[in-house]
């Protein structure tokens, strides 16, 4: 099975999400960013257990068993199965986005954790949750005028079967005839709709962040069927994605230390 396919367990969809890095400490430093859910109920404990969980129950139906940390996608948090319940997840103070790689098949990305580069997308319908950051990528398509599948079938191929209106929906892709990209409403948002256009703003902003561009064209939002990306997002030119920020090098310190003035090193 694919890593980015979903499996159910407990009543809830995960998917394998990353493995624990070096920098993140070692047993003791793990466990104090570990939070117990009470509301998830996924725990052998039978004074908080919503299901009767088990750690290895949960590895045997998991996608991708080397996997150490794991996505909700109905709430978007992420979980570390422990011996006696799964725990939420926080991440150290200095966790920086991993990027995650564009690949041809369906793809889950949590944005709240992962960055990607849209300009990498050739041509694909997206399903993105602003309120839990999930985003799902269809397979990719060939350049032909043939619409294979539909976002249903992308949901479901997903391991996912519930939830789908909670996703702004589209096609998102890059080539000749859009170089700088296009993000295209399906279906179309009425800006008399006050509640989805609020989401499909938040979406913008989520693509924003990932290599969208100024010139990136917005197509079926409002009253125009197209219009750049910054007529929309007004700050876009003046502020790098998270994607080129991570691309970016740290600038070097050459500068000397201060010595410590007169009065501080009394105080120490």
């Amino acid at each position: 099975m694919s890593a980015s396919t979903c499996f159910e367990y407990g009543g809830y969809h995960f998917f394998p999400l990353r493995r624990f890095t070096n920098g993140e400490g070692d047993f003791f430093a793990l466990s104090k960013r570990l939070e117990r859910d009470p509301a998830l109920g996924l725990s052998d404990y039978k004074d908080r257990q919503k299901f009767p969980y088990s750690y290895d129950e949960f590895y045997k139906v998991t996608t991708n068993p080397n996997y150490d940390i794991f996505c909700c996608v109905e709430n978007g948090k992420i979980y570390v199965p422990a011996t006696h319940e799964l725990f939420i997840y926080h991440n150290p103070s200095d966790y920086r986005k991993r990027e995650q790689r564009i690949i041809k098949n369906r793809l889950l990305i949590n944005t709240k954790n992962q960055t990607f580069n849209m300009q990498e997308i050739d041509n694909r319908r997206f399903m993105f949750n602003p309120k839990t950051g999930i985003l799902l990528l269809g397979s990719q398509l060939p350049p032909s005028r043939k619409i294979r599948g539909s976002h249903a079938e992308d949901l479901s191929n997903a391991g996912i079967y519930c939830g789908y209106d909670d996703y702004v929906r589209g096609w998102v892709g890059v080539g000749k005839d859009y170089p700088h990209g296009v993000i295209h409403f399906a279906p179309n948002v009425d800006d008399r709709n006050t509640e989805l256009y609020n989401r499909a703003f938040d979406t913008l902003e989520m693509f924003a962040q990932n290599g969208a561009e100024a010139e990136t064209v917005v197509r079926a939002l409002g009253k125009r069927w197209e219009q750049p990306l910054f007529s929309i997002l007004s700050d876009l030119e003046q502020k790098p994605s998270i994607y080129e920020q991570l691309k970016q090098k740290p600038a070097v310190n050459n500068a000397q230390p201060k010595q410590p003035s007169k009065k501080k090193e009394a105080v120490i």
